[in-house]
């Protein structure tokens, strides 16, 4: 969506900040090694007039498609955002100001598909009591590959058709509940999917759903046994029913590997700096492949741009 954040800074008066400003949210550093942890405190900062309420619910309104079409990256801070927009305050005003300034500093991203055998892949994740009221965030990373693990796709992994980032409806009593939650959620999503991807002609295997939780894993394939657990029945006995129909196979997988993880978290500098390292990376791999590709038809690669045989660089697009 080029040029599009340049307009959003222009309708709402914001200046770009002096400094690059590398994360959409606040980031206090943990301290490890506490035997407590203790809830983030009330917001007691002034309510804003109803121009400052407006004010907010358009900054959430405008970035809110952008995040879910381009820039997944701004979706956790703005599911807080958006939690807080009926009742904004003086801190939830710095908070947008914030974003608008990651935004700023990050604009125009990029989403690159790649060739695949059209088969729905499913990365779910959880956050436990990281939201007002002791409510929870889920996030559900949803792309195409292939059958044999995305190895045919440049550098593994395919961009992202939908990223969900939400917030639990009811408070949930442990952090394996949460995770099993975000895959009931993130699973109804992909009945959905694979439904449409069924009727514009691909077929669907059993849907791969990753999650990092070994509780949720066993709970889902019919291997943990319990105790207590009623409520888990009665939200979640939608899991073990539809993987029995096939049309999923969930399995667990280690949580570096979950694209959902980066979601629902509030991470460092550093962490959104190496994320978006490893995307410029994958970018690199891909246009490399291209080159190869040029060279081998008598096509020359000058200074990132490709120029045919016989063409000068002024008759050219980069």
């Amino acid at each position: 969506m080029p040029g599009y954040i340049q307009k959003i800074l222009a309708r709402y008066k914001h200046p770009h900040p002096t400094k690059p400003v590398n994360t959409p949210h606040e980031y206090n550093e943990p301290v490890y090694g506490k035997k407590r942890q203790f809830a983030k405190p009330d917001d007691t900062s002034p309510l804003l007039d109803v121009k400052g309420t407006r004010y907010i619910q358009g900054i959430v309104g405008s970035l809110l498609y952008y995040s879910r079409a381009t820039d997944s990256a701004i979706l956790c801070a703005l599911n807080e955002l958006s939690s807080q927009q009926a009742k904004p305050t003086e801190n939830t005003k710095k908070a947008a100001h914030r974003l608008l300034d990651y935004v700023a500093t990050h604009p125009d991203a990029i989403i690159r598909y790649h060739a695949s055998d059209m088969i729905l892949h499913i990365d779910s994740d959880a956050a436990y009591l990281v939201m007002p009221g002791a409510k929870s965030r889920i996030s559900g990373y949803f792309q195409m590959g292939n059958n044999d693990g995305f190895t045919s796709i440049p550098n593994g992994v395919n961009g992202a058709i939908l990223v969900e980032c939400k917030t639990l409806r009811h408070v949930v009593a442990s952090a394996a509940e949460a995770e099993t939650g975000g895959v009931f959620h993130n699973a109804q999503i992909g009945v959905i999917i694979r439904t449409a991807l069924h009727e514009l002609g691909h077929p669907q295997p059993p849907t791969p759903l990753k999650t990092d939780n070994s509780t949720t894993n066993n709970f889902a394939n019919s291997t943990l046994r319990q105790k207590r657990s009623k409520s888990w029945d009665v939200r979640f006995h939608w899991l073990r029913d539809r993987e029995a129909q096939e049309q999923f196979k969930i399995f667990w997988g280690s949580g570096k590997g979950i694209e959902a993880d980066f979601t629902t978290k509030h991470f460092g500098p550093s962490h959104h700096l190496q994320m978006r390292e490893r995307y410029m990376r994958k970018i690199h791999l891909v246009q490399q492949y291209f080159i190869n590709a040029l060279a081998q038809l008598g096509h020359s690669h000058r200074e990132g741009v490709f120029l045919p045989s016989g063409l000068s660089a002024d008759r050219c697009h980069h």
